[in-house]
């Protein structure tokens, strides 16, 4: 088979393809690793090869500890390093400063429940557009919009907590409600990015906001390049959860790559009694890779567009609550008093989502963060969203002038103690209760969802009467992976349906770890054996030659308007320390390097193929290069999981660009 390309003749023959496809378990967390006979024990750290990762910074999470402080320092003193942060509310723990073997031994201490690799955060959304019209369309079932906004003036009493870059505190339309909570980023108590003054604009302003008279506090986690590290975010968040005025809602329009320890955090704040709404992210891809967007207690909100379709950019899948207007967001801006600004993103959206969040709960300010969320999706409009994609809620936000209806019989739902910590193959309790909200006892059945791998749940009463309780039973097996797991308690009526959250931390469980490199025809030697791929892109070409061997994948080098892919199938085991998808790319282009012309997508797919969960990397002519260059991504994320590789190569209309693999290896230890 022969292609030309601007520049090149490609001269090969390639085979049939095929896809190789294995299974395994569920991902675990926090195992310690086997200690090498000559050196001391050393600990997984979480996220340790995240493209996010900040060298030499470390979020430590603390078993069961009376002091946080005390314990911090002896840990820093006894393995090295330095404590910059301590948290005491939101979690047990710290963040350190230290090298990655103090911080391995560290993470092997029987004091430490996880070390995770700080990240950095980023607020999402900065796209410049025409004017708002949101809050027009949220009062509102069907379009047209009928210009106007009317609302259920119930926001008095609540404080709003905005966690991004700080507010301008003195702007005009927030009438005086706007104060500083607190700055764990830079010595800089004024927003000089301006994100944050946008968000809490649409969640409380006198013009632009739909909880009118709100208050709103500022929590800057984001410098004025609107980035931040996941230790400076969870130090907001404990902040938060330690000084919120009650009742209280906040807001994350903010986002970075999967962090346990973040996730836990944002659960601890809304289980001490504060609602969060947090952008599902602008990748349009799974708003569950990330986080928070992926807290599965926080109100996840998507972005839509003045028509109701999904904003292209908007992440989507099961970990979504509600859609909200996104596109296009006119709201306050930190340049001066009364300064605006028109940008895009889930950034916008979910301010819409606390801005509503906050009317709920000014109406019912002892209604727990769950029924503030049921409120909220029970009310929205159904079925009106343009292409949700697959896994989404078809619901977009809606605020009435309506009080919240509530079935004619209620019951609350809860689990107490709320968290427990038990050894693989062991077992543990909780008692499930219910009490009367409103009208007759009903029967209600009890079922139990996110449980890890080898794990049960038994329920004994398995369905109660109204006001009456039951135990709750979860046994693990010795291969259950240690982490920590938020156990979803669902309670159903004839007439309403409630959710409580227990949170299980499974230790000492059997790492399970099954090491070694997991792709079928790593150096494509058997031709496209074990790969899926465009027609004509594995093969042996005279004119890129293999790094090793014969063969390799030449995507694109066309120079016309051409995608080039090359994916395989694999299943990552559970319960390792490293997953690094490694490979050598040369990169040979024609383009001009002023802009990125021409790229190749490194993506994770679900194991169907149908929907992308993550790009890894983007790689582009800009990166041009004499020679194969090595590359690494971290796979931890998808631990325990089957998943699609898979390399995408797309190329503009003129002037050709060839992006050449070789020797890819997923390599798991």
């Amino acid at each position: 088979m022969q292609r030309r390309s601007a520049r090149v003749r490609r001269l090969a023959t390639t085979g049939a393809l095929v896809t190789a496809t294995v299974t395994a378990m569920l991902a675990g967390a926090a195992v310690t690793a086997p200690a090498q006979a000559a050196g001391p024990p050393q600990g997984r750290i979480l996220a340790a090869d995240s493209p996010h990762r900040v060298d030499g910074s470390y979020v430590v999470t603390l078993k069961n500890t009376p002091s946080v402080a005390a314990t911090a320092t002896s840990l820093a003193d006894t393995y090295g390093g330095e404590v910059t942060r301590t948290y005491s509310t939101a979690l047990k723990g710290f963040a350190l400063r230290a090298d990655e073997e103090s911080a391995r031994r560290l993470a092997a201490d029987p004091a430490v429940l996880q070390v995770e690799a700080d990240q950095r955060m980023r607020a999402l959304g900065t796209q410049p557009n025409p004017p708002s019209w949101g809050l027009d369309r949220v009062d509102q079932e069907e379009l047209p919009l009928d210009k106007s906004y009317t609302y259920p003036d119930t926001s008095q009493g609540v404080t709003t907590y905005v966690i991004d870059t700080g507010i301008r505190v003195t702007h005009e339309d927030f009438g005086g409600r706007a104060s500083w909570g607190t700055n764990t980023v830079d010595s800089e108590n004024r927003d000089c990015n301006g994100h944050g003054t946008h968000v809490a604009g649409t969640m409380v302003g006198d013009d632009f906001g739909l909880a009118k008279k709100a208050k709103v506090v500022a929590v800057k986690v984001l410098d004025c390049e609107g980035s931040g590290t996941t230790a400076g975010v969870i130090k907001g968040i404990d902040w938060v959860t330690a000084n919120a005025a009650k009742p209280a809602v906040a807001n994350m329009s903010l986002g970075g790559g999967k962090s346990e320890t973040l996730d836990r955090a944002v659960t601890n704040s809304i289980n001490a009694g504060i609602p969060y709404a947090v952008a599902a992210g602008n990748e349009n891809e799974d708003a569950c890779t990330g986080s928070p967007s992926g807290a599965p207690a926080a109100i996840t909100v998507g972005s839509t567009t003045r028509s109701d379709g999904r904003s292209s950019f908007s992440d989507y899948g099961s970990c979504l609550d509600i859609f909200a207007p996104g596109s296009d967001i006119t709201s306050a801006w930190m340049t001066d008093d009364t300064a605006t600004s028109t940008i895009s993103g889930t950034s916008m959206a979910s301010p819409h989502a606390a801005g509503a969040a906050a009317l709920v709960h000014g109406a019912h300010p002892n209604w727990s963060p769950q029924q503030v969320r049921d409120a909220l999706v029970q009310r929205a409009t159904s079925g009106v969203v343009t292409d949700p994609r697959p896994g989404s809620p078809n619901k977009l936000l809606r605020v009435t002038g309506e009080d919240i209806p509530t079935p004619d019989n209620d019951f609350a739902l809860a689990t107490g103690p709320a968290s427990g910590t038990v050894e693989a193959g062991q077992e543990i309790g909780t008692k499930v209760t219910t009490s009367v909200v409103k009208g007759d006892p009903e029967n209600i059945t009890l079922t139990a969802s996110g449980l890890p791998n080898g794990a049960e749940a038994r329920f004994d009463p398995a369905s109660v009467q109204t006001g009456q309780s039951a135990g709750l039973a979860i046994s693990t097996s010795a291969n259950t992976p240690s982490g920590t797991y938020q156990v979803a308690v669902k309670g159903t009526s004839p007439s309403a349906s409630h959710t409580a959250t227990y949170t299980l931390t499974v230790t000492g469980g059997d790492t399970g770890c099954e090491p070694g490199q997991k792709l079928a025809n790593p150096g494509f030697e058997s031709g496209a054996t074990g790969w899926q791929a465009t027609a004509d892109v594995i093969g042996q070409w005279r004119e890129q030659p293999a790094r090793t061997g014969s063969y390799n994948a030449w995507l694109n080098g066309r120079g016309r308007t051409a995608t080039d892919n090359a994916r395989q199938n694999v299943t990552l085991p559970a319960n390792c320390s490293q997953y690094a998808l490694n490979y050598h790319l040369h990169i040979d282009s024609d383009e001009s390097p002023t802009r990125a012309w021409d790229t190749l997508k490194v993506q994770v797919l679900d194991a169907g193929g149908s929907s992308v969960l993550a790009t890894l990397k983007t790689h582009s002519n800009q990166q041009e290069n004499s020679g194969y260059a090595r590359q690494t991504v971290d796979l931890s994320a998808y631990a325990g999981r089957e998943v699609q590789l898979r390399f995408l190569g797309q190329e503009d209309a003129s002037v050709q660009t060839s992006f050449v693999l070789d020797d890819v290896t997923v390599d798991v230890s």
